[in-house]
């Protein structure tokens, strides 16, 4: 018949469909994965730390998650673990039938997943043999979007400050839109003696070519929002720059793999837990690559 539709007759299915549809449904279980993706962490980044503290004739299989949150927070991390604690308790919510949970809270636990990851990496540089600048891993740092770094050097910052993360982040800044951040920032360190009146001067001229060429790269795009997330390759006096919004974004991508493919295999021994916090937090990257 014209314009029928095929409806199931089977109102099991019906009533098991109208939830499965339902908003409040698919936040709860979006909010349990949130839940299960916070455990991939702690057992792919976080799991020789809880094991460093078990007994001998402990297997980290056998304790329960309440135990792990508890020796994260009073072996590793208390910030950590009070995020990964919050989220377990939303995301558990999810998992029962009478749980309840709301779009905020959803949202919370989202971007504390993501912090979670960019925490770590601030433990990662906090620690003596990783200081920042210590290590040959500036290209690939910079390949991760531009929220993450900012977020993990001024954590970093907070604790210690030094020339290579004056130089890092003050280049974010401006990339980012932020240069009266970027030009505050090397007043405070030269003011601190972090870095000397050459290097002032010098970052001066290279955050004042690249905010200029940033400008012009606007202008000529118009119809394009701005949007730091999105870039185009640019560089200037050697320095990679990330900034301009355009539909094709970019990131000169087959060079960022080459580059990437090729530190891999030099290094990928001497810093393993770099990557695998760079490839998780590259998980969460929004950019378009062609």
């Amino acid at each position: 018949m014209k314009n029928e539709v095929l409806m199931p007759v089977n109102q099991d299915f019906l009533d098991v469909f109208d939830i499965f549809m339902d908003e409040e449904q698919k936040t709860k279980i979006r909010a349990n994965n949130v839940r299960q993706y916070v455990e991939g962490i702690v057992d792919l980044l976080l799991k020789d730390k809880i094991k460093a503290t078990l007994k001998p004739n402990e297997l980290y299989e056998g304790i329960n998650w309440g135990r792990k949150i508890k020796i994260l927070k009073e072996n590793y991390d208390e910030e950590i673990a009070n995020d990964i604690q919050d989220i377990f308790k939303i995301g558990g919510d999810g998992s029962h039938f009478n749980g309840k949970v709301k779009e905020e809270e959803l949202q919370l636990i989202i971007e504390k997943a993501i912090h979670i990851v960019e925490n770590i990496f601030v433990k990662y540089f906090l620690a003596p043999e990783h200081k920042f600048g210590s290590e040959n891993i500036y290209t690939i740092f910079s390949m991760l979007p531009l929220r993450h770094r900012i977020y993990i050097l001024e954590k970093v910052s907070e604790k210690y400050i030094n020339q290579d993360v004056v130089d890092r982040l003050s280049l974010a800044y401006v990339k980012f839109g932020e240069k009266d951040k970027a030009y505050k920032l090397l007043e405070k360190a030269l003011r601190d003696e972090v870095i000397n009146t050459q290097f002032y001067e010098e970052k001066k001229k290279v955050l004042s070519i690249l905010s200029s060429k940033l400008i012009e790269l606007y202008d000529k795009n118009e119809g394009y929002e701005k949007n730091p997330q999105y870039s185009k390759a640019l560089v200037v006096e050697d320095v990679l720059v990330v900034g301009l919004p355009t539909s094709k974004d970019v990131f000169d991508t087959a060079k960022a793999v080459q580059i990437f493919s090729e530190w891999f295999v030099q290094d990928k021994d001497k810093y393993t837990e770099f990557i695998n916090l760079f490839l998780y937090l590259m998980k969460t990257d929004t950019r378009k690559y062609e």
